[in-house]
């Protein structure tokens, strides 16, 4: 059995556990900046399975650190945030939250992005990798970014002091979900889905009242 198999070997029983977090999350969600929850969740599995905490980073970001060695260190990235969306799936753990968003607004809040899914990912990675330290050797560093979602989460890290909280990675890995390719990995060299975006409209016209009114005369 090979080093990976011999670390994976582990998953079936951390299967039922991984999932439950899964729907927790899931049912949970907080909007960018707002992820305190979520990042006391992703904390605590991480120090339940021997990771060095680094919380509170840009806001609410969490990084988890396992030395097992020095080299190579590797940093693994994913998100803490949801998006300001209703869900509509049906599913019985289906997200039902409301929140404020910056503007004041209360709106419905879901992880329709699959952040929930790579936290499960995430965490559940860390503490096969933690139970198997014999098999590997280096430093494993697992990153969760707020904000993701309005563009400014990882920048903010940065800004505060990422890099001296914990080590320089020798590497970088983010992950994402791809509709159509459920029960397969892939990896690409180079940026791949790295842009954020973010665009506002301004409509001018007249109101309903106005051009009911104007009707009328």
């Amino acid at each position: 059995m090979s080093g990976i198999d011999d670390i994976l070997a582990g998953y079936e029983s951390l299967r039922t556990g991984q999932e439950a977090l899964y729907k927790d999350l899931h049912q949970h969600p907080e909007l960018s900046h707002a992820e305190h929850r979520t990042a006391r969740r992703v904390a605590g599995q991480l120090r339940d399975a021997g990771f060095t905490i680094a919380s509170g980073i840009g806001g609410t970001g969490v990084a988890g650190v396992l030395a097992n060695g020095s080299v190579p260190a590797v940093l693994l990235r994913c998100e803490l945030d949801a998006l300001p969306l209703r869900e509509a799936t049906g599913a019985p753990y289906a997200s039902t939250v409301t929140a404020s968003d910056a503007s004041g607004r209360e709106v419905p809040v879901d992880h329709a992005c699959g952040h929930d899914m790579h936290m499960a990912c995430m965490t559940g990675m860390a503490t096969l990798m933690a139970a198997r330290r014999d098999r590997w050797h280096g430093m494993l560093i697992t990153l969760f970014q707020p904000a993701e979602g309005t563009g400014e989460g990882a920048q903010d890290m940065v800004d505060d002091g990422l890099f001296k909280r914990i080590p320089v990675p020798d590497v970088a890995l983010a992950q994402h979900l791809l509709p159509g390719i459920a029960g397969t990995g892939a990896t690409c060299p180079g940026p791949f889905m790295s842009a954020a975006d973010s665009i506002r409209v301004t409509v001018h016209g007249a109101g309903w009242a106005r051009l009911h009114a104007a009707a009328h005369h």
